[in-house]
């Protein structure tokens, strides 16, 4: 009350002709009353207007108030996040626990059935020639192990289990990014040489290897024990990407390498460009070559040497729908033997086409001079359809017409093999991560 009669006085003082006095002077009445009628007047509406700074007041600081409130609850949400982040960061030992010590494991299933023509058994029982024929067979259940080792090195381990044998598929070790732009390996591993060399059987676009790489190889393609380098080049015929890889093992099948140790070491090595065409398509070429002693009584050595084309188109967005992969080769193998020097050649080009999420249609067509005689040859013919029940799961549909020019060395008297017709089922499954992706 005392600041409401200061702010009254305050305003007569100053605003002493205030229009309410005039009309009140008008009427005639004596100055006295003119006054007090005027300083309640006054009164009134001062105490209006001061009700109505005090109601703004009141509804400002309770503005102000919900504000601080509003604020504390929103520090308090952002403490508690930062909390919960900075406690799942916190490690409680300086030990790596066990679990993460452990590599990626998976397992996976390559089983088929065969149906010929010939009962022929060359063609019927399963070697390094052939996988089988006329009957249910189970190719191969691998185990695989990966893992990096360290913050410089990773390794990997494939084991390989068949019917008759458990072996060691490949079990090597890589130091990555040393100098020279150099990635080191060493232990057992699949040569870099051509297009499929490196995949594994459950991984080729067809069901079997193509006949120019088995009769030079065998089934078991070209690999072995002992140490590869692999280099980064500066870009080479306008490539976007260029590699040399060069490595020495003890290896072969006896097919154009002998696998005796005493025979001595086996070299390759591969130079290959990589070209982006567009954002959906790429191209590599490759060039590979190999050189060893193929007989343990002699010094007698073989070459081989080939042209790679690997062409991709996976449109963009439609990754899983749509996909055309052309891989071909054309291998040419120079063989020393007392009897003088045997050149053949071979080669094969593989289709795959993707049709939709779940169905592949693809083809392959080969030719292959037998290594030891050029004289004799063959032609595989390949149709294929893959159904993808998952990315683990897969059926294979395959026919295949085989055209022989070849000796049977296992018949008595020696006689050429017959031409076949076949057909193929496989179905191969897949647990863990490494599921049937190519290398």
């Amino acid at each position: 009350m005392k600041s409401h009669a200061l702010i009254l006085i305050c305003l007569i003082i100053f605003f002493p002709d205030h229009p309410g006095r005039a009309q009140t002077r008008s009427t005639g009445s004596s100055p006295e009353q003119d006054s007090i009628k005027i300083l309640r007047n006054e009164i009134r509406r001062l105490d209006s207007i001061l009700r109505e700074i005090q109601l703004k007041i009141e509804v400002k600081d309770k503005e102000t108030e919900f504000q601080k409130l509003l604020d504390q609850a929103n520090q308090l949400g952002e403490k508690e996040k930062v909390e919960k982040v900075d406690i799942s960061k916190k490690f409680h030992s300086g030990t790596r626990k066990q679990q993460g010590l452990n590599p990626n494991i998976s397992l996976g299933g390559d089983f088929f059935g065969a149906l010929s023509s010939s009962d022929n058994p060359y063609l019927s029982e399963p070697s390094l020639d052939s996988y089988g024929n006329n009957g249910f067979y189970m190719r191969e259940v691998e185990v695989a192990l990966v893992a990096p080792l360290d913050p410089f090195t990773r390794g990997k381990a494939f084991l390989s289990v068949t019917p008759n044998a458990i072996s060691i598929e490949e079990a090597y070790m890589e130091w990555l990014n040393l100098p020279l732009n150099m990635n080191l390996k060493v232990g057992k591993y699949y040569a870099e040489f051509g297009p499929l060399n490196r995949y594994h059987d459950h991984a080729l676009p067809q069901f079997d290897r193509p006949r120019a790489l088995v009769n030079l190889f065998s089934n078991a393609g070209l690999g072995g024990i002992g140490l590869a380098a692999d280099f980064l080049l500066p870009k080479i015929l306008f490539s976007n990407s260029s590699s040399l890889t060069f490595s020495m093992m003890n290896g072969g099948n006896d097919f154009s390498f002998a696998s005796d140790f005493n025979t001595g070491l086996l070299f390759t090595g591969q130079f290959k460009n990589y070209y982006d065409l567009t954002e959906s398509s790429y191209l590599e070429f490759r060039l590979s070559g190999a050189s060893g002693r193929n007989d343990v009584s002699t010094t007698n050595k073989s070459y081989v040497g080939s042209i790679g084309l690997n062409y991709k188109w996976v449109p963009l967005g439609r990754e899983k729908y749509r996909t055309f992969d052309l891989k071909s080769e054309f291998l040419y193998s120079w063989r020393e033997e007392e009897s003088g020097t045997i050149q053949s050649k071979g080669f094969y080009v593989s289709v795959q086409n993707k049709l939709n999420a779940r169905l592949w249609l693809s083809g392959r067509i080969g030719y292959s001079e037998i290594p030891y005689d050029n004289r004799q040859y063959e032609w595989d013919y390949t149709v294929c359809l893959d159904f993808w029940q998952s990315e683990f799961v897969f059926t294979r549909f395959q026919y295949q017409y085989n055209w022989r020019n070849k000796l049977d060395e296992l018949a008595s008297p020696v006689s050429l093999l017959p031409h076949d017709h076949s057909f193929i089922i496989q179905i191969c499954w897949a647990m863990g991560p490494h599921k049937h992706e190519a290398y």
